[in-house]
């Protein structure tokens, strides 16, 4: 017998004898989604359509794990769509088998949110929604002081740079890198450690782009992925946000102005930016931008979203030199 088949066939044995969901059908793998961390399937039950998870049954993981089943209920009880979690009959919520442990989140039908003047808005409101709602939300043990949109990837760009010149050996290419690199070192001096106790920290999602945003049309079915919540700077979460929905497929600078300002307007009905935040905003999102770009770049060997390492090149020029303008309107005054 096929191995995967074989390992499906006592997954959906053991679903049956830990959960009441009636007849079990053979898990299937969950297509076109990331199997980094942990495998994922969708299996079929007389009482519905499940996602399945597993994980090392290791203690931080589990500990994580339960961490966030506690702030899903959170979120639901105070208004935020996530995907439930399932209880099994012992009344646990995570089944642990030998060496390893699963978890079944009811299953979210819809996609990944598309970009738009209606979805920015309730993106905006529900990440402001969480950060207000879950400000004294009990979090583990993390340094909320280590920004990671103040990390220059220094080496990953110099390994997108790489792979863009083996493209194209143009004096372009040398000229989008400095102008980035322009905007990195200005970016970094404005994000020194010096400042590190100026902005505000809660609990966080960690991970706010698309993907993680789950549509029905126009409504907002589900926030998934809380493998990354826990505290840390709201900044982190607002600049990844803006990074991911209203810049990394836009350089047109009206674009690019009017998706950052809806979700900035509705985000701020709920938690309005501090001065600090104001000033440092448009260098922490283009540092989060510049390094994510990289690193996907780097991992898929180019070619990110159907662009090569040396169009992102340009790309991130165009992008970087709008932020670096709205950044400066702001320190001059007059932004």
């Amino acid at each position: 017998m096929d191995s995967k088949l074989s390992s499906t066939l006592v997954m959906s044995s053991i679903i049956h004898d830990h959960f009441d969901l009636g007849d079990i059908q053979i898990p299937e793998t969950l297509q076109e989604v990331h199997q980094r961390r942990h495998r994922k399937l969708v299996v079929e039950t007389d009482k519905g359509r499940f996602l399945v998870k597993t994980y090392k049954r290791e203690p931080l993981i589990l500990d994580n794990l339960r961490f966030q089943h506690k702030l899903s209920a959170y979120l639901e009880s105070h208004g935020l769509p996530v995907a439930q979690i399932q209880t099994a009959r012992d009344g646990k919520k995570i089944v642990e088998i030998d060496n390893w442990a699963l978890e079944l989140q009811r299953f979210i039908p819809g996609e990944a949110m598309k970009i738009s003047a209606h979805s920015l808005a309730i993106s905006a409101k529900a990440l402001g929604m969480l950060h207000v709602e879950c400000r004294d939300f009990p979090c583990p043990d993390r340094d909320a002081r280590r920004w990671r949109f103040r990390e220059v990837p220094r080496d990953m760009f110099n390994k997108l740079y790489q792979l863009a010149k083996q493209e194209d050996s143009s004096p372009r290419v040398d000229e989008n890198c400095n102008n980035i690199a322009l905007f990195l070192r200005e970016a970094s001096n404005e994000l020194s450690e010096d400042a590190c106790d100026i902005f505000e920290t809660g609990l966080i999602h960690g991970d706010w782009h698309s993907g993680n945003l789950i549509f029905q049309g126009e409504k907002l079915a589900a926030i998934i992925d809380l493998e990354f919540a826990g505290d840390g700077c709201y900044l982190e979460d607002l600049s990844y946000a803006i990074s991911n929905l209203c810049v990394r497929t836009a350089t047109e600078e009206e674009k690019l102005e009017q998706r950052t300002e809806i979700l900035l307007a509705y985000y701020q009905r709920y938690r309005t930016l501090s001065p600090a935040e104001e000033r440092a905003l448009y260098y922490a999102v283009g540092i989060k931008h510049v390094a994510t770009v990289c690193y996907q770049s780097v991992q898929m060997d180019g070619t990110v979203a159907g662009h090569t390492a040396a169009e992102w090149l340009t790309k991130l020029d165009l992008q970087t030199q709008w932020l670096g303008l709205r950044a400066q309107k702001i320190h001059g005054g007059w932004g």
